[in-house]
Protein backbone atom coordinates (compact mmCIF):
# COMPACT_ATOMS: atom_id res chain seq x y z
CA UNK A 1 0.00 0.00 0.00
CA UNK A 2 1.18 3.66 -0.84
CA UNK A 3 2.74 5.66 2.09
CA UNK A 4 3.36 9.19 2.28
CA UNK A 5 7.31 9.42 2.71
CA UNK A 6 9.09 12.04 4.33
CA UNK A 7 11.72 14.04 2.38
CA UNK A 8 14.54 15.53 4.18
CA UNK A 9 11.58 16.22 7.36
CA UNK A 10 14.53 17.79 9.67
CA UNK A 11 18.42 18.99 8.91
CA UNK A 12 20.39 18.83 12.44
CA UNK A 13 23.30 18.90 13.54
CA UNK A 14 24.00 16.77 16.69
CA UNK A 15 27.49 16.74 16.41
CA UNK A 16 28.77 16.80 20.76
CA UNK A 17 25.52 16.06 22.18
CA UNK A 18 25.45 13.38 24.87
CA UNK A 19 24.02 9.72 23.82
CA UNK A 20 21.01 10.06 26.50
CA UNK A 21 20.09 12.89 24.82
CA UNK A 22 20.11 11.58 21.71
CA UNK A 23 18.12 8.66 22.50
CA UNK A 24 15.19 11.90 23.62
CA UNK A 25 15.60 13.43 20.32
CA UNK A 26 15.57 9.95 18.33
CA UNK A 27 11.95 9.46 20.16
CA UNK A 28 10.78 12.93 19.34
CA UNK A 29 11.70 12.75 15.67
CA UNK A 30 10.39 9.35 15.46
CA UNK A 31 6.82 11.01 17.12
CA UNK A 32 7.11 13.85 14.74
CA UNK A 33 7.65 11.70 11.57
CA UNK A 34 4.62 9.36 12.17
CA UNK A 35 2.34 12.44 13.49
CA UNK A 36 1.05 12.34 9.64
CA UNK A 37 1.94 8.20 8.64
CA UNK A 38 -1.08 5.93 7.48
CA UNK A 39 -1.61 5.66 10.47
CA UNK A 40 -2.02 8.58 12.76
CA UNK A 41 -4.24 9.52 14.98
CA UNK A 42 -7.24 12.15 14.52
CA UNK A 43 -5.67 15.54 14.81
CA UNK A 44 -6.48 17.71 18.12
CA UNK A 45 -8.59 20.47 17.24
CA UNK A 46 -11.91 22.38 16.58
CA UNK A 47 -13.98 20.30 13.86
CA UNK A 48 -14.05 23.00 11.28
CA UNK A 49 -15.88 20.88 8.25
CA UNK A 50 -17.68 17.50 8.96
CA UNK A 51 -18.84 16.19 5.71
CA UNK A 52 -22.52 14.98 5.02
CA UNK A 53 -22.30 12.69 2.69
CA UNK A 54 -18.40 11.96 1.74
CA UNK A 55 -16.87 9.60 4.16
CA UNK A 56 -12.92 10.01 2.97
CA UNK A 57 -12.13 13.38 4.58
CA UNK A 58 -12.84 15.67 7.37
CA UNK A 59 -11.61 18.95 8.30
CA UNK A 60 -9.99 20.78 11.70
CA UNK A 61 -8.26 23.66 13.04
CA UNK A 62 -4.90 23.06 15.04
CA UNK A 63 -3.13 26.30 16.01
CA UNK A 64 -2.60 28.06 13.00
CA UNK A 65 -3.27 25.16 10.83
CA UNK A 66 -6.33 23.73 8.79
CA UNK A 67 -5.95 20.11 8.84
CA UNK A 68 -7.28 18.24 6.13
CA UNK A 69 -7.85 14.60 7.20
CA UNK A 70 -7.66 11.83 4.48
CA UNK A 71 -9.28 8.62 5.71
CA UNK A 72 -8.23 4.93 3.12
CA UNK A 73 -8.12 7.32 -0.16
CA UNK A 74 -7.34 4.01 -1.96
CA UNK A 75 -8.82 1.02 -3.56
CA UNK A 76 -8.58 -1.69 -0.39
CA UNK A 77 -7.21 0.76 2.27
CA UNK A 78 -8.34 -0.21 5.44
CA UNK A 79 -6.99 1.88 8.34
CA UNK A 80 -4.78 4.64 6.36
CA UNK A 81 -5.27 7.99 7.64
CA UNK A 82 -3.46 10.56 6.05
CA UNK A 83 -3.11 14.31 7.86
CA UNK A 84 -2.33 17.26 6.11
CA UNK A 85 -1.09 20.27 7.67
CA UNK A 86 -2.10 23.90 5.17
CA UNK A 87 -0.60 26.70 6.98
CA UNK A 88 0.11 30.28 5.63
CA UNK A 89 4.31 29.45 7.23
CA UNK A 90 4.12 25.83 6.46
CA UNK A 91 7.92 24.43 6.69
CA UNK A 92 9.62 23.75 2.88
CA UNK A 93 11.27 20.44 3.92
CA UNK A 94 7.89 18.78 5.87
CA UNK A 95 6.45 16.70 3.59
CA UNK A 96 2.69 16.53 4.80
CA UNK A 97 2.59 21.22 5.33
CA UNK A 98 1.52 22.86 2.65
CA UNK A 99 1.69 26.03 2.40
CA UNK A 100 -1.90 27.81 1.36
CA UNK A 101 -2.86 29.88 -0.39
CA UNK A 102 -1.28 27.66 -3.28
CA UNK A 103 -0.25 28.87 -6.61
CA UNK A 104 0.65 26.17 -8.67
CA UNK A 105 -0.37 22.99 -8.74
CA UNK A 106 -0.59 19.88 -10.43
CA UNK A 107 -3.39 17.99 -11.16
CA UNK A 108 -3.54 13.62 -11.77
CA UNK A 109 -7.05 13.24 -12.29
CA UNK A 110 -9.72 15.37 -14.75
CA UNK A 111 -12.01 15.28 -11.49
CA UNK A 112 -9.51 17.42 -9.80
CA UNK A 113 -9.35 19.66 -12.69
CA UNK A 114 -13.65 20.17 -11.97
CA UNK A 115 -13.30 20.90 -8.72
CA UNK A 116 -10.65 24.01 -9.36
CA UNK A 117 -12.72 25.05 -12.30
CA UNK A 118 -15.50 25.56 -10.28
CA UNK A 119 -13.94 27.10 -7.66
CA UNK A 120 -12.06 29.63 -10.46
CA UNK A 121 -8.81 28.80 -9.65
CA UNK A 122 -7.88 27.03 -13.38
CA UNK A 123 -5.28 29.92 -13.09
CA UNK A 124 -3.29 27.92 -10.58
CA UNK A 125 -3.04 24.46 -12.78
CA UNK A 126 0.02 24.13 -14.13
CA UNK A 127 0.70 20.90 -15.08
CA UNK A 128 -2.46 17.56 -15.79
CA UNK A 129 -1.99 14.05 -16.35
CA UNK A 130 -3.86 13.34 -18.89
CA UNK A 131 -4.38 16.97 -20.58
CA UNK A 132 -5.86 15.75 -23.70
CA UNK A 133 -8.68 14.19 -21.80
CA UNK A 134 -9.74 17.43 -20.60
CA UNK A 135 -12.82 19.41 -21.67
CA UNK A 136 -12.55 22.24 -19.53
CA UNK A 137 -12.59 25.54 -21.93
CA UNK A 138 -10.60 27.57 -20.15
CA UNK A 139 -7.77 24.61 -19.50
CA UNK A 140 -7.70 24.17 -23.12
CA UNK A 141 -7.07 27.72 -23.64
CA UNK A 142 -4.51 28.14 -20.96
CA UNK A 143 -2.83 24.89 -22.79
CA UNK A 144 -2.69 25.91 -25.75
CA UNK A 145 -1.15 29.13 -24.77
CA UNK A 146 1.45 26.71 -23.43
CA UNK A 147 0.80 27.72 -19.34
CA UNK A 148 -0.47 24.47 -18.68
CA UNK A 149 1.28 21.30 -19.82
CA UNK A 150 1.23 17.77 -20.09
CA UNK A 151 2.93 15.76 -16.78
CA UNK A 152 2.28 11.94 -18.54
CA UNK A 153 1.43 9.77 -16.66
CA UNK A 154 2.39 6.16 -15.33
CA UNK A 155 5.65 5.03 -16.16
CA UNK A 156 5.69 7.72 -18.64
CA UNK A 157 5.61 10.65 -15.99
CA UNK A 158 7.83 13.35 -16.97
CA UNK A 159 10.08 13.92 -13.75
CA UNK A 160 11.98 16.65 -15.22
CA UNK A 161 9.37 18.31 -16.02
CA UNK A 162 7.25 18.23 -12.98
CA UNK A 163 10.30 19.29 -10.90
CA UNK A 164 11.12 22.56 -13.35
CA UNK A 165 6.96 23.66 -12.81
CA UNK A 166 7.93 23.54 -9.21
CA UNK A 167 4.20 22.72 -7.81
CA UNK A 168 3.31 23.79 -4.21
CA UNK A 169 1.26 20.29 -4.40
CA UNK A 170 0.57 17.63 -6.52
CA UNK A 171 -3.15 16.32 -6.44
CA UNK A 172 -2.56 12.39 -6.38
CA UNK A 173 -5.32 9.38 -6.27
CA UNK A 174 -4.28 5.77 -5.66
CA UNK A 175 -5.31 2.81 -7.07
CA UNK A 176 -4.53 -0.04 -4.92
CA UNK A 177 -1.00 0.59 -4.20
CA UNK A 178 0.19 1.64 -7.92
CA UNK A 179 0.68 4.83 -7.30
CA UNK A 180 3.68 4.03 -4.52
CA UNK A 181 6.95 4.19 -6.92
CA UNK A 182 6.02 7.75 -8.57
CA UNK A 183 5.22 8.66 -4.59
CA UNK A 184 8.82 7.61 -4.13
CA UNK A 185 10.55 9.70 -6.80
CA UNK A 186 8.58 12.78 -6.31
CA UNK A 187 9.35 13.07 -2.68
CA UNK A 188 12.59 12.29 -3.45
CA UNK A 189 12.45 15.76 -5.83
CA UNK A 190 11.01 17.91 -2.92
CA UNK A 191 7.37 17.43 -4.53
CA UNK A 192 4.57 17.59 -1.82
CA UNK A 193 1.46 15.15 -2.86
CA UNK A 194 -2.05 15.11 -1.55
CA UNK A 195 -4.25 12.13 -2.09
CA UNK A 196 -7.50 13.03 -3.23
CA UNK A 197 -9.90 9.88 -2.63
CA UNK A 198 -13.44 11.25 -4.10
CA UNK A 199 -13.40 8.67 -6.19
CA UNK A 200 -14.10 6.06 -3.94
CA UNK A 201 -17.22 7.56 -2.79
CA UNK A 202 -20.69 5.49 -2.53
CA UNK A 203 -22.91 8.56 -3.30
CA UNK A 204 -22.60 11.37 -5.95
CA UNK A 205 -22.94 14.07 -3.37
CA UNK A 206 -20.17 12.46 -1.48
CA UNK A 207 -18.06 12.64 -4.43
CA UNK A 208 -19.16 16.23 -5.29
CA UNK A 209 -18.88 17.23 -1.18
CA UNK A 210 -14.85 17.04 -1.66
CA UNK A 211 -14.90 20.36 -3.65
CA UNK A 212 -14.68 21.86 0.20
CA UNK A 213 -11.26 19.66 0.73
CA UNK A 214 -9.96 20.75 -2.10
CA UNK A 215 -10.72 24.15 -1.56
CA UNK A 216 -8.75 24.58 1.36
CA UNK A 217 -5.78 24.33 -0.17
CA UNK A 218 -6.19 27.59 -2.12
CA UNK A 219 -8.66 29.39 1.17
CA UNK A 220 -11.47 29.01 -0.84
CA UNK A 221 -13.70 27.47 1.63
CA UNK A 222 -16.58 29.52 2.70
CA UNK A 223 -17.12 29.72 -1.46
CA UNK A 224 -16.44 26.12 -1.46
CA UNK A 225 -19.78 25.23 1.17
CA UNK A 226 -22.09 27.68 -0.59
CA UNK A 227 -21.54 25.45 -3.75
CA UNK A 228 -22.08 22.53 -2.55
CA UNK A 229 -25.03 23.69 -0.44
CA UNK A 230 -26.33 24.57 -4.46
CA UNK A 231 -25.14 21.29 -5.78
CA UNK A 232 -26.90 19.30 -2.37
CA UNK A 233 -30.30 21.31 -2.81
CA UNK A 234 -30.78 21.35 -6.43
CA UNK A 235 -30.32 17.59 -6.09
CA UNK A 236 -32.77 17.05 -3.41
CA UNK A 237 -35.23 19.17 -5.35
CA UNK A 238 -34.74 17.26 -8.77
CA UNK A 239 -34.72 13.82 -6.80
CA UNK A 240 -38.19 15.04 -5.05
CA UNK A 241 -39.53 15.00 -8.70
CA UNK A 242 -39.49 11.48 -8.63
CA UNK A 243 -41.86 10.99 -5.62
CA UNK A 244 -42.93 7.70 -5.15
CA UNK A 245 -43.36 5.93 -8.98
CA UNK A 246 -45.04 3.14 -8.97
CA UNK A 247 -42.94 1.63 -11.90
CA UNK A 248 -39.28 1.48 -11.32
CA UNK A 249 -37.26 0.30 -14.80
CA UNK A 250 -34.82 -2.17 -14.86
CA UNK A 251 -31.58 -0.87 -15.73
CA UNK A 252 -28.63 -2.75 -17.96
CA UNK A 253 -25.53 -1.39 -17.64
CA UNK A 254 -22.00 -1.03 -19.14
CA UNK A 255 -20.71 -2.97 -22.35
CA UNK A 256 -17.81 -5.77 -23.05
CA UNK A 257 -14.17 -4.83 -22.71
CA UNK A 258 -11.87 -7.69 -23.88
CA UNK A 259 -14.75 -10.77 -23.50
CA UNK A 260 -15.91 -9.64 -19.75
CA UNK A 261 -18.80 -7.64 -18.73
CA UNK A 262 -18.15 -5.17 -15.89
CA UNK A 263 -21.42 -4.63 -13.50
CA UNK A 264 -20.44 -2.39 -10.49
CA UNK A 265 -21.80 -3.16 -7.19
CA UNK A 266 -25.10 -2.20 -5.59
CA UNK A 267 -22.75 0.29 -3.56
CA UNK A 268 -21.36 2.17 -6.65
CA UNK A 269 -22.56 5.52 -7.25
CA UNK A 270 -23.88 4.97 -10.54
CA UNK A 271 -26.58 2.98 -9.13
CA UNK A 272 -27.38 5.37 -6.55
CA UNK A 273 -28.03 7.72 -9.31
CA UNK A 274 -30.33 5.05 -11.10
CA UNK A 275 -32.47 4.59 -7.50
CA UNK A 276 -32.36 8.49 -6.83
CA UNK A 277 -33.62 8.67 -10.61
CA UNK A 278 -36.61 6.14 -9.88
CA UNK A 279 -34.77 3.09 -12.07
CA UNK A 280 -33.52 0.06 -10.46
CA UNK A 281 -30.19 -1.84 -11.29
CA UNK A 282 -30.53 -4.74 -12.81
CA UNK A 283 -27.73 -7.15 -10.82
CA UNK A 284 -28.16 -6.54 -7.20
CA UNK A 285 -26.00 -9.83 -5.88
CA UNK A 286 -22.71 -7.56 -5.64
CA UNK A 287 -23.25 -5.68 -2.78
CA UNK A 288 -19.87 -4.04 -3.30
CA UNK A 289 -18.53 -0.56 -4.79
CA UNK A 290 -16.08 -2.57 -7.19
CA UNK A 291 -17.37 -3.75 -10.67
CA UNK A 292 -18.28 -7.64 -10.49
CA UNK A 293 -16.50 -9.13 -13.96
CA UNK A 294 -19.14 -11.60 -15.43
CA UNK A 295 -19.43 -13.59 -18.58
CA UNK A 296 -20.60 -12.22 -22.05
CA UNK A 297 -22.81 -15.16 -22.05
CA UNK A 298 -24.09 -14.19 -18.68
CA UNK A 299 -24.37 -10.79 -18.49
CA UNK A 300 -26.09 -11.21 -22.19
CA UNK A 301 -29.04 -13.42 -20.16
CA UNK A 302 -29.21 -10.70 -17.68
CA UNK A 303 -29.99 -7.96 -19.73
CA UNK A 304 -32.78 -9.32 -21.68
CA UNK A 305 -35.22 -8.44 -19.13
CA UNK A 306 -34.16 -4.80 -19.14
CA UNK A 307 -36.17 -1.59 -19.93
CA UNK A 308 -33.40 0.46 -20.50
CA UNK A 309 -29.41 0.23 -21.00
CA UNK A 310 -26.72 2.79 -19.70
CA UNK A 311 -23.51 2.73 -20.44
CA UNK A 312 -19.98 5.18 -20.58
CA UNK A 313 -18.06 4.15 -23.62
CA UNK A 314 -17.49 5.66 -26.88
CA UNK A 315 -20.36 4.28 -29.11
CA UNK A 316 -22.24 6.95 -30.53
CA UNK A 317 -25.10 4.73 -32.51
CA UNK A 318 -26.73 1.53 -32.33
CA UNK A 319 -24.51 0.74 -35.37
CA UNK A 320 -21.59 1.91 -33.50
CA UNK A 321 -22.48 -0.49 -30.49
CA UNK A 322 -23.68 -3.34 -32.57
CA UNK A 323 -20.36 -3.25 -34.08
CA UNK A 324 -18.35 -3.74 -30.75
CA UNK A 325 -19.91 -7.40 -30.69
CA UNK A 326 -22.90 -8.28 -33.21
CA UNK A 327 -24.66 -9.88 -29.98
CA UNK A 328 -25.62 -6.91 -28.88
CA UNK A 329 -28.30 -6.13 -31.37
CA UNK A 330 -30.17 -9.20 -29.74
CA UNK A 331 -30.52 -7.15 -26.56
CA UNK A 332 -34.35 -6.27 -26.11
CA UNK A 333 -33.21 -2.54 -24.69
CA UNK A 334 -31.49 -2.51 -28.16
CA UNK A 335 -34.19 -3.11 -30.30
CA UNK A 336 -36.40 -1.04 -28.86
CA UNK A 337 -33.63 1.93 -28.60
CA UNK A 338 -33.55 2.55 -25.14
CA UNK A 339 -29.72 2.36 -25.12
CA UNK A 340 -28.05 5.54 -24.11
CA UNK A 341 -24.52 6.71 -23.33
CA UNK A 342 -23.11 9.47 -21.36
CA UNK A 343 -21.18 10.79 -24.10
CA UNK A 344 -23.11 13.59 -25.45
CA UNK A 345 -20.28 15.99 -24.14
CA UNK A 346 -17.52 14.03 -25.42
CA UNK A 347 -14.91 15.97 -27.91
CA UNK A 348 -11.60 15.01 -29.51
CA UNK A 349 -9.78 16.44 -26.13
CA UNK A 350 -12.09 14.07 -23.57
CA UNK A 351 -15.68 13.39 -22.21
CA UNK A 352 -16.83 15.81 -19.75
CA UNK A 353 -19.25 13.77 -18.27
CA UNK A 354 -16.26 12.25 -16.30
CA UNK A 355 -14.80 15.74 -15.37
CA UNK A 356 -17.56 18.12 -14.96
CA UNK A 357 -20.21 15.48 -13.62
CA UNK A 358 -18.41 15.64 -10.20
CA UNK A 359 -19.97 18.98 -9.62
CA UNK A 360 -23.43 18.59 -11.33
CA UNK A 361 -24.99 15.62 -9.65
CA UNK A 362 -28.35 17.30 -10.56
CA UNK A 363 -27.88 17.34 -13.69
CA UNK A 364 -26.45 13.82 -14.18
CA UNK A 365 -29.80 13.16 -12.46
CA UNK A 366 -32.07 14.90 -14.29
CA UNK A 367 -30.54 13.57 -17.77
CA UNK A 368 -31.53 9.89 -15.80
CA UNK A 369 -35.29 11.11 -14.70
CA UNK A 370 -35.47 12.01 -18.34
CA UNK A 371 -34.84 9.16 -19.65
CA UNK A 372 -36.68 6.71 -16.94
CA UNK A 373 -39.61 8.97 -16.43
CA UNK A 374 -39.94 11.46 -19.01
CA UNK A 375 -43.15 13.35 -17.94
CA UNK A 376 -41.36 14.53 -14.62
CA UNK A 377 -39.17 16.76 -16.50
CA UNK A 378 -40.85 17.89 -19.93
CA UNK A 379 -38.71 20.65 -20.30
CA UNK A 380 -35.42 18.87 -19.93
CA UNK A 381 -32.98 18.27 -23.03
CA UNK A 382 -30.49 15.55 -22.11
CA UNK A 383 -26.85 17.19 -21.14
CA UNK A 384 -24.44 14.43 -20.46
CA UNK A 385 -26.65 11.26 -21.96
CA UNK A 386 -26.96 10.79 -25.92
CA UNK A 387 -29.99 8.44 -27.09
CA UNK A 388 -28.36 5.77 -29.31
CA UNK A 389 -30.46 5.89 -33.02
Amino acid sequence: MPKIRINNFVKNNISGIKPNCLFVIFLFLLFACNSGSKKGGLPIGEVIYQPQYAQGFALYRQDRAVVLKVTNPWQYASGVELNYFLKRDAAPDVFNEIKIPVGKVVCMSTTHVAFISALEKTDCISGISGLRHVSDSMVIKLAGENKIVETGYDSNLSYELLYSLSPDVVFAYGVAGEFTAVEKKLNELGIKIVYIGEYLEDTPLGKAEWIVAMSAFFDEMATAEKIFETIKNSYSEVKAKVGNQEHKPLVMMNIPYKDVWYLPGTRNYMVKFIEDAGGKYIYETNNKRESYPMSIEKAFVLAQDADFWLMGNSPKSLDDLKNTDARMAEIPAFKQKKVYNSNLRANDFGDDFWESGIVKPDVVLKDLIKIFHPHLLPEHKLYYYRHLE
